[in-house]
C-alpha cells in the first residue's frame, strides 16, 4: 500500500515538472503599451495639456468653463467651444470686451444642414454646404466654406504670423475653409484655403481658426503646434498677463431663456394674475344688504303636496277623494242629526238642505259624493263643499 502511494506521488511530480518546462518554452513575460485614453481632468477638458504647457512657459492659465464673466483686457481668452448656448447678449458683451482691447482666440462653428436644407442647397449652386447660425461669425462676416481633406503631400503645411521669426509646421488634415468678405481680415492659408483669420475689432483682435486641434490634448505635441499656439497668444499684445481657457459652454440663465423662448407664457401668466387679484381685491363702499330669508306658508306646502299627489302618484287621486269625502261625512255627522242612519240618497238631500244649495247645484251633489273618479274641476267643487260645511255652525 505504501509503495503504491509512493509511485503515484512520483508520477504526479513528473507530470508537474514536464508541464512547467512546456509552459516556459512556449510563453514568456513581455511588457506592451496599450492606449487607455485620457484620465482625470484630461478626459473632459481638451485644453488640459495646453494649460500645463502655458504654466511651464511661465504664463498664468486657468480653466474658465461657461465664461460666466469677462476678465480685464490684459487677458487672452481661448474659446474652444461651438458657442451653441451663448445668448445674443453674451455675444455682444464679448465683442464689446474685444473692442476695449481684449484678444479672443476661438474656432469656427460648423452647423451641418438637415436633409431638407441640403436638398435646397443642392438646387442653389451659389449656397454654401453649411448653414450659418453662429452670431459671432455673422458679426465678423465670416461663412463656412467647403471642407478640406489634405493629403500626405500637403502635410505638414506652414503658417507664419507677423511676429514669428520663421514659419511653423502644422499637421491638421481636415478643416472647413473660412470665407469672409471683411476687408480688415488677415487670412492665413493652408493648401491655398483660409485656415486662420485675424480680424481687428475696435482696439482688440479676434483670431478665428478653422480648428483649434493644434492646441488640444491629442495634437499639441505634434509637429510645431505648441510653439504656434504660443505665438498665436502673443500676436496681439506680447505683454498680456494671463490666459483663460474655455472648453465647455454653459446654458444661459433661466431669466434669459424665459425672456427669449417663453415670453408669451410669461405675458399670459401676468395678465391672469392681474385678473385674479382684481377679482379678489376688496371693493370700497357700503356692503349690499343680504335679503331676509323667506319662509313659505303652510298653505303653499299643502297646495304643492296636493298637486303632486293628484298628477304624479298612481293612487293619489283616489286618496285625495276618499280623504275629502271622509272629512265631509265627519263634519255632517256632527251637524246633521241622525246622519249615520240615512242612506246615500237621503244624506245627499239632507246635506243640500243644510247648506241651502240651489236646486241646480243640489242635483250634482250626489255624483260628487259617490263617483269613483272626478275631474279636476269637480274635485275643486268637492273641496269647496267640504270647506263650506266646515265653516257652518
Amino acid at each position: 500500500m505504501k509503495g503504491q502511494n509512493l509511485i503515484i506521488g512520483l508520477l504526479a511530480g513528473v507530470i508537474f515538472i514536464v508541464g512547467c518546462l512546456w509552459f516556459l518554452q512556449n510563453y514568456e513575460l513581455k511588457e506592451i503599451d496599450s492606449y487607455t485614453g485620457y484620465r482625470g481632468e484630461a478626459s473632459s477638458n481638451d485644453l488640459f495639456a495646453a494649460r500645463l504647457f502655458l504654466k511651464r512657459m511661465g504664463i498664468p492659465a486657468s480653466r474658465e468653463d461657461g465664461l460666466t464673466k469677462l476678465p480685464d483686457t490684459e487677458t487672452v481668452i481661448v474659446l474652444d467651444t461651438g458657442r451653441y448656448t451663448m445668448s445674443p447678449e453674451k455675444i455682444q458683451k464679448l465683442l464689446a470686451w474685444v473692442a476695449a482691447g481684449g484678444h479672443l482666440v476661438t474656432r469656427a462653428r460648423v452647423d451641418y444642414a438637415t436633409e431638407e436644407e441640403a436638398k435646397a442647397a443642392e438646387a442653389d449652386t451659389q449656397s454654401t454646404k453649411t448653414e450659418q447660425r453662429d452670431l459671432l461669425q455673422q458679426a465678423l462676416q465670416v461663412e463656412i466654406g467647403e471642407h478640406q481633406l489634405l493629403t500626405d503631400d500637403q502635410l505638414p503645411f506652414t503658417l507664419q504670423l507677423p511676429q514669428q521669426p520663421h514659419a511653423l509646421k502644422l499637421e491638421i488634415d481636415y478643416f472647413n475653409e473660412l470665407v469672409t468678405k471683411n476687408p480688415a481680415a488677415q487670412a492665413y492659408q493652408a493648401a491655398q484655403k483660409n485656415f486662420l483669420l485675424q480680424i481687428p475689432h475696435g482696439q482688440g483682435l479676434i483670431s478665428l481658426a478653422a480648428s483649434l486641434e493644434f492646441a488640444e490634448n491629442h495634437q499639441i505635441d505634434t509637429a510645431q503646434h505648441a510653439e504656434f499656439f504660443w505665438w498665436l497668444l502673443h500676436s496681439h499684445s506680447p505683454q498680456f498677463k494671463q490666459v483663460w481657457l474655455v472648453n465647455h459652454d454653459t446654458l444661459p440663465g433661466l431669466s434669459t431663456l424665459l425672456r427669449h423662448y417663453a415670453w408669451p407664457v410669461l405675458l399670459s401668466s401676468a395678465l391672469l394674475l392681474v385678473a385674479i387679484f382684481w377679482a379678489l381685491m376688496p371693493r370700497f363702499g357700503a356692503f349690499i344688504p343680504e335679503p331676509a330669508p323667506e319662509r313659505r306658508r303652510i298653505l303653499e306646502h299643502i297646495k304643492a303636496s296636493g298637486q303632486f299627489m293628484w298628477q304624479r302618484q298612481a293612487q293619489g287621486q283616489t286618496q285625495l277623494l276618499e280623504a275629502t269625502r271622509y272629512a265631509i261625512r265627519q263634519a255632517a255627522r256632527t251637524r246633521i242629526p241622525g246622519w249615520q242612519w240615512l242612506d246615500a240618497q237621503q244624506q245627499t238631500e239632507q246635506l243640500a238642505h243644510y247648506l241651502q244649495l240651489k236646486p241646480e247645484y243640489a242635483a250634482s251633489l250626489h255624483p260628487l259624493l259617490t263617483a269613483p273618479k272626478l275631474s279636476e274641476a269637480d274635485f275643486i267643487r268637492l273641496v269647496q263643499l267640504a270647506n263650506s260645511l266646515r265653516k257652518t255652525l
